[in-house]
């Protein structure tokens, strides 16, 4: 009885609930996806030749690169301003959506057989895990990197033309979308643990 009683008030412990209220948060997923926009606007303003944030000199020699070696689609594709690297930022954006949004975890209706049914969770967990620790890491890296330069502490590198400050946005966003995408995922994870957490959940 006693056991009971403790759990009881371990349950109603304002605090815990806080606590379990920020790991389950949906806000995770809306942080990460905006954390790449930057990141996707550059590159498509930099496809379309508008040197923000960069020399004419550099943006020439970007789409020098991808003529020479990008191969044919990805260098017809960015003639037109499609960055291949912007849309694998968008489809990231679209993934960190999908871990707070009831669309997340149901295939879209217009799939044969499969539309509007239940997809197994790991479907996005598994890329929302990896890649959350990946950019963790390389953004972290980077931006620390980046720090150390600006203080005079490194010696700074070759920027191929690119203003500082546009490293720091673009590393500091990877670092984000990271860090942010795994918390989405531990929130996405909870509340789909088992099929009744999954049926009431209630999505903001």
């Amino acid at each position: 009885m006693k056991s009971e009683t403790r759990i009881d008030k371990q349950s109603s412990n304002p605090k815990g609930i806080g606590l379990q209220s920020w790991f389950q948060s949906n806000k995770w997923g809306y942080v990460a996806s905006v954390s790449l926009l930057p990141y996707a606007i550059f590159k498509t303003l930099w496809a379309l030749g508008v040197p923000i944030g960069a020399t004419q000199k550099a943006i020439e020699d970007m789409h020098a690169n991808m003529e020479a070696y990008s191969g044919p689609v990805f260098s017809f594709l960015y003639r037109y301003g499609i960055d291949i690297t912007a849309l694998l930022a968008i489809i990231a954006i679209f993934l960190a959506l999908a871990l707070v949004r009831p669309w997340g975890q149901r295939f879209p209706k217009w799939i044969p057989i499969f539309g509007g049914r239940k997809f197994h969770r790991w479907l996005l967990l598994f890329p929302a895990w990896v890649g959350g620790m990946l950019f963790t890491i390389f953004g972290g890296v980077s931006v620390i990197d980046m720090g150390l330069m600006g203080l005079g502490i490194k010696p700074s590198g070759n920027m191929d033309g690119l203003e500082p400050w546009v490293f720091m946005i673009v590393y500091g966003g990877f670092f984000i979308w990271g860090f942010t995408i795994c918390l989405a995922a531990l929130s996405y994870q909870t509340r789909t643990r088992n099929r009744k957490a999954e049926n009431n959940q209630t999505f903001l």
